[in-house]
């Protein structure tokens, strides 16, 4: 029991550590591009949680229960577009609060695509879900709210999550109170949509992208550095157990090419003739627990070169071009552009699958590893 707590406790601090560093490193490119980002959190959505929302960027930071994993909510990234949001948002901004069915039934569709619109412009950060408690509703339910409401806005029509807004000016309004658009429903929406991710160019877009995965590769590189040029390592050799403490000079090469080593791993892991080969030596969840905990018990310096290699394998595994990993997302992005026009939300979401199903299939053989390695010896 003792040794399932301390691997269960090691494996949570790495993992949590290296998801909170490679989304940070998300978060950190959209708001440099000034993209609204709702919700920053460590651990898999939940409606369980311990959260802070910031009066800088207007996100709602904080954790949940289960730890193996992280997410932001970087405005625009999810939906399709369609041509009644603009009408939508001229609706919501009008009324102040209004019901879904009502924006149905003035705009003359279905209610579900009434929900679609407006689950959309949640999305961009724009209005915002009202969980009304007469109704039974709070905010976590697995369902959408009956009626959606304005954001607070300052005077230039900026919410919490956009610089520079000024809620002391005149002219501010409040969560729920009507507003008038200035211009046209159109200009009202492409105002909105350059605050999001759909709103970036290509550029911008493959910027956020790369930001997470970078972030692990580059803080797996400074630490792998630090701690062979600080404290150094002991390497087997044929005379005995050598204290090998290298300069600068050694240890930052010794660290790009442990990176590019990582990398061809990766690469290699795609590639159907090398697939089986790199499975037989990959670990889950359950290995990388089981090894932190090996290498906290040894010493800092063993834990830091562990969390560095996790760190290193996050970053390059996360670029791989299958969807849902970054590096997918950046392949879908490309392809858009030579063929000049969006893929349809539907098509991403089918090749998403693949890709998960891809993954789920490496997480079970290596899970197999881990169980044979580990439990049964």
């Amino acid at each position: 029991m003792t040794g399932f707590l301390s691997s269960l406790f090691w494996g949570l601090l790495t993992l949590s550590l290296l998801v909170f560093i490679h989304e940070g490193g998300h978060f950190l490119a959209a708001r440099a591009f000034g993209i609204r980002v709702t919700e920053f959190f460590l651990g898999l959505p939940s409606r369980y949680k311990i959260s802070r929302r910031s009066k800088r960027y207007g996100t709602e930071f904080g954790v949940t229960p289960f730890l193996l994993g992280g997410y932001n909510r970087i405005c625009g990234m999810e939906g399709d577009e369609d041509e009644l949001l603009a009408d939508a948002l001229a609706i919501v901004q009008r009324e102040g609060r209004v019901s879904v069915a009502a924006v149905a039934q003035e705009l003359g569709i279905e209610t579900e695509r009434s929900y679609e619109l407006m689950a959309a412009l949640a999305d961009w950060g724009s209005i915002k879900a009202y969980y009304n408690p007469e109704l039974g509703e709070h905010e976590g339910q697995s369902t959408w709210p009956e009626a959606f409401e304005t954001l607070a806005r300052d005077a230039s029509e900026l919410t919490c999550y956009d610089r520079g807004n000024d809620f002391e000016q005149a002219g501010a309004t409040q969560e729920g109170e009507p507003r008038v658009l200035a211009g046209s429903a159109a200009d009202a929406l492409a105002r909105e949509r350059s605050h999001t991710y759909l709103g970036m160019n290509y550029l911008r877009r493959i910027c956020v992208l790369l930001a997470g995965p970078a972030v692990n590769v580059i803080a797996a590189v400074l630490i792998v550095v630090v701690t062979l040029s600080c404290f150094g390592m002991d390497v087997p050799t044929a005379d005995g157990v050598v204290h090998w403490q290298p300069g600068l000079d050694v240890s930052i090469p010794f660290a790009f090419d442990y990176a590019a080593q990582v990398a061809q791993f990766a690469i290699k892991l795609i590639l159907p003739q090398h697939t089986m080969e790199i499975l037989e030596s990959s670990s889950s969840v359950v290995g990388i627990s089981v090894m932190a905990s090996e290498a906290a018990s040894a010493g800092p310096v063993d834990l830091a070169l562990l969390v560095a290699s996790v760190s290193m394998s996050l970053g390059f595994m996360n670029l791989l071009p299958v969807p849902p990993l970054d590096g997918g997302k950046i392949l879908i992005e490309t392809v858009q552009l030579v063929l000049r026009r969006p893929i349809s939300k539907r098509a991403q979401t089918a090749v998403s699958y693949v890709g998960l199903a891809f993954f789920i299939f490496i997480f079970v053989y290596a899970l197999r590893n881990d169980i044979f390695h580990f439990v049964i010896g």
